[in-house]
């Protein structure tokens, strides 16, 4: 396992090809993203995306966060995209919002959450983009963490807690006190706020359910 020093604002082109390539081998990296450190994967390997809720001893009913390069891909991986869905990816993407759609075919069953969904998130952070852009599909983000832990904000605290269970691990310096994604369902005919984060998106929402039970 190697890790790879970027720099967050202009990150290396040979350390976004190392990690890139760690994904479509079918390997699990450890990277900054737009909130702390986390663990990723490709979306379309089963067995890798298995891998990291076995590595972060996480509950497997547990659906997983996927981030896109680019806010269109939502309309290829999601079943349908609501009025109200496409509002919010107009307003808020790229941006800290989650928003869980029902999964269209070309996403595997044994990485759908429950009922046959899909959580994305198009990244606004400039590395987090990059490494997207560079891997070009979707890249499975769950915070890098043992289950009930908290989150790494440095690369070190990665290393700690993985080693070299991963392939790669990207240090783009310390990410401190990062505000979990807004999160919002939006597969069904009415949206629900399901957690209050970073951005207010109350204001798209129209008449919506609020289950955030104050989070935020």
């Amino acid at each position: 396992m190697e890790v790879l020093k970027v720099d967050p604002e202009r990150p290396e082109r040979a350390a976004l090809e190392a990690a890139a390539q760690a994904i479509m081998r079918g390997g699990v990296i450890g990277f900054p993203t737009d909130t702390l450190y986390g663990l990723g994967c490709s979306l379309f390997d089963v067995a890798a995306v298995e891998l990291v809720g076995r590595l972060k001893r996480r509950d497997p009913t547990h659906a997983f966060i996927s981030l896109i390069p680019d806010p269109t891909q939502a309309l290829g991986l999601a079943l349908s995209v609501s009025p109200v869905a496409r509002k919010l990816i107009r307003e808020c993407w790229p941006g800290p919002l989650s928003l869980i759609f029902m999964a269209a075919e070309i996403v595997p069953v044994g990485v759908r959450g429950a009922g046959g969904t899909i959580a994305l998130r198009c990244p606004r952070d400039t590395l987090s983009h990059a490494l997207l852009q560079r891997f070009g599909g979707p890249v499975v983000s769950s915070s890098a963490n043992l289950s009930g832990r908290p989150p790494a904000e440095t690369a070190e605290e990665v290393v700690a807690t993985f080693g070299n269970q991963l392939d790669l691990v990207l240090d783009g310096g310390p990410r401190r006190g990062g505000v979990p994604s807004t999160l919002v369902d939006v597969s069904g005919p009415r949206p629900k706020l399901l957690r209050r984060g970073d951005l207010d998106v109350t204001q798209w929402l129209g008449e919506f359910d609020d289950q955030s039970h104050g989070s935020g």
